[in-house]
């Protein structure tokens, strides 16, 4: 891989990073917010949101060319990170659709809330599970500089 294209992978993902943790960030101040500035989290909660939404659905619609998701071109000792992704996307294109149920959930026991929730930090989990695999893949493709 090009220096350059790794360190475009790289942005592009310490990107969705900050703006997950951003959407999550202001998600879990809207629990404690109830004055005036609670507006403001919503949008803090579902701007970001909306637009990680948006750009996994664009590149769902220009790169698919018929497949139910695309998973980018890794090399074969990274098949988890293909299959990562391929739940990254089902979750991102879900979470919004709970969102929206969320302000619907009129039951007591909230189980749209408690599964947008379940699915955020699926994600979450997923992105550590996805990062770990990286840095073994580096540490076990890497030479060996003692030989």
């Amino acid at each position: 891989m090009p220096k350059y294209q790794g360190r475009h992978l790289v942005a592009i993902h310490v990107l969705a990073t900050f703006i997950l943790l951003l959407t999550w960030w202001a998600g879990e101040s809207i629990k404690t917010e109830t004055g005036p500035f609670a507006a403001l989290y919503y949008v803090g909660h579902i701007f970001p949101g909306s637009v990680i939404f948006i750009l996994i659905l664009f590149e769902w619609i220009v790169r698919n060319h018929g497949k139910l998701i695309h998973t980018p071109n890794l090399p074969q000792h990274l098949w988890i990170n293909r299959k990562l992704h391929r739940a990254y996307y089902l979750i991102l294109l879900a979470l919004p659709l709970t969102g929206i149920a969320v302000f619907f959930d009129f039951f007591a026991s909230r189980p749209f809330y408690r599964l947008h929730r379940i699915l955020f930090y699926s994600l979450l989990a997923l992105i550590v599970i996805n990062l770990i695999s990286m840095l073994i893949g580096r540490i076990a493709t890497k030479p060996n500089d003692l030989h």
